[in-house]
C-alpha cells in the first residue's frame, strides 16, 4: 500500500507528482489552483508528522487507541503546528487557515487508513513499522524547498539521498529497512 496514493484517491485530489531528482522540486501544473495544488505539500508533510509522532511508545498507543484531540495536527506537531501550516500555505499559495482545514482532513484521514490497515491485533510496534515503511513514498513527494525537516529538527528529512529513486536506489532502500542505521536514533529522538 501506498499510504500518500490512498490519501489522495480517498479525498478526491489531483494525484501527486514526485519531486524531480535533479532539483529536489514539483513542477506545479500550469492549469492548476492553488487550492488544488495544496495537498501536494499537505500530505507529506502531514504524513512527516505522524511518521515522527509514531517514533514513541506514547504516540503510537495515541495513534491506536483514538485518545486523541479534535485538533490532531497540533498533537502531532505540538509547539511547530503553526510553523508547519505556514510553510505549506506559503509553498501552495494558500490561506493558513483554508490550509490548516485541510490538512487537518489529511490527518485524520491517514489516521483512518493506518488504523484499518492495522485491525488485525494492532500494536504501537506495528504502528511504527507501517510507517517506517511509507517514509520513501512520502519524501519522493515533498518539495526540497519546504525545508520542511529544519521545523521538524530532522536532517534526514530534507536530505536527498533519502529521496532517489532508480536502479540503484531503489534496492538500497529496500536494504535500508531490513538494516536500522544509526539515523533511526536520530528519528527517535525528536
Amino acid at each position: 500500500m501506498n499510504l500518500v496514493e490512498t490519501i489522495q484517491k480517498n479525498l478526491g485530489f489531483h494525484p501527486l507528482q514526485k519531486i524531480d531528482p535533479n532539483t529536489q522540486e514539483v513542477k506545479k501544473p500550469e492549469n492548476m489552483s492553488v487550492q488544488d495544488y495544496l495537498p501536494q505539500a499537505a500530505i507529506p508533510v502531514v504524513l512527516l508528522g505522524l511518521y515522527k509522532f509514531s517514533r514513541t511508545e506514547e504516540g503510537n498507543a495515541d495513534l491506536l487507541n483514538g485518545e486523541l484531540q479534535n485538533k490532531l495536527l497540533k498533537t502531532i506537531f505540538t509547539k511547530n503546528t503553526q510553523q508547519v501550516i505556514d510553510k505549506v500555505a506559503t509553498y501552495t499559495e494558500n490561506t493558513s487557515e483554508y490550509t490548516a482545514d485541510k490538512m487537518e482532513i489529511i490527518a485524520w484521514e491517514a489516521l483512518h487508513i493506518i488504523r484499518n490497515s492495522l485491525s488485525n491485533q494492532p500494536t504501537g510496534a506495528k504502528v511504527k513499522t507501517f510507517l517506517a515503511d511509507q517514509r520513501h513514498n512520502i519524501l519522493v513527494h515533498l518539495p526540497a524547498s519546504l525545508q520542511i525537516g529544519e521545523v521538524l529538527h530532522d536532517d534526514t528529512i530534507d536530505d536527498r539521498t533519502h529521496k532517489m529513486e532508480g536502479p540503484i536506489s531503489n534496492p538500497m532502500h529496500w536494504i535500508e529497512k531490513l538494516f536500522p542505521s544509526t539515523d533511526r536514533t536520530k528519528e527517535e529522538n525528536w
